[in-house]
């Protein structure tokens, strides 16, 4: 029994040690970017590593300003808003199709799905490219939230696992009390799924917030930059000014910290639904 029992400890011992490294090496990147922010040019170089003396938060007003990061942030919050909305009506709803509706050759078409998540985006682009071209949408926002509206396979499973555990019985009794159908998806099984709606409204959001390649393809006008091409704008305006380039990394970071933090706890049960069946 204390063979076991001291086993245990050595185990949990090892354990909280992995978890302590990883979490320095994934946290101490965004305080070094934070304390940086705060730290004049000249200090970065002479201490980069070292806390502020004498902290200052003129590297975000210029940032924001003289930067234009004001505009690319309104940029990216507008391509993001939308676009999450969009991939979460309707992934929610054909999620719920999926899961209520049984009609011939309903699974062949959620394989088709399923598959969809194994092609390489990069293999598809020059055709998106192409369609979105030839509807006249290139260099607007309408284009790229077309093409990320395309990003709800990974929805679209989850909020089918998520409607399936929800009992049969509870739909059969909104129905007796005649509410429609689509009454029944928005009023009541919609919000006993929220938890996957927060795990697949966060894993979205970011992918969008965070997303390079299109912004860059398909917005090629100045003034449609998002926060993630902003970046690279100032990175070739302000060469040497790290400071500034810091403050513009807060900005980009702090939206997807902020939505974590308050949808944390649903995201977590969210990750669960669909693990067990009951």
């Amino acid at each position: 029994m204390k063979k076991i029992r001291k086993s245990f400890i050595i185990g949990k011992i090892i354990s909280y040690f992995v978890l302590g490294i990883l979490f320095v090496i994934m946290v101490y990147p965004l305080f070094w970017v934070l304390m940086s922010s705060v730290k004049d040019n000249w200090t970065i170089f002479q201490n980069p590593t070292g806390l502020p003396s004498s902290p200052t938060f003129k590297n975000y007003q210029d940032a924001w300003v003289m930067g234009n990061f004001s505009l690319y942030f309104l940029n990216s919050i507008i391509i993001t808003v939308f676009s999450l909305a969009g991939i979460l009506l309707l992934s929610t709803m054909a999620g719920y199709g999926f899961a209520r509706y049984k009609f011939r050759s309903s699974n062949i078409f959620l394989n088709l799905f399923i598959a969809g998540t194994v092609i390489v985006p990069s293999s598809i682009m020059i055709s998106q490219y192409q369609l979105i071209s030839s509807l006249g949408l290139l260099d607007t926002f309408l284009g790229i939230i077309l093409v990320y509206l395309a990003w709800t396979t990974f929805g679209i499973i989850i909020f089918r696992l998520a409607f399936s555990q929800i009992p049969q019985e509870l739909v059969d009794a909104a129905h007796i009390d005649g509410c429609g159908e689509f009454g029944i998806y928005l009023r009541i099984l919609l919000p006993l799924i929220r938890p996957a709606v927060a795990a697949v409204g966060i894993f979205t959001f970011i992918g969008i917030w965070n997303d390079f390649i299109w912004p860059l393809v398909l917005l090629q006008q100045p003034g449609q930059e998002t926060v993630i091409l902003g970046l690279l704008t100032l990175r070739g305006q302000y060469l040497a000014d790290w400071g500034i380039l810091t403050a513009c990394l807060s900005f980009a970071f702090a939206p997807v910290v902020v939505i974590y933090l308050i949808f944390q706890r649903h995201f977590v049960q969210g990750l669960g639904m669909g693990a067990l069946k009951q």
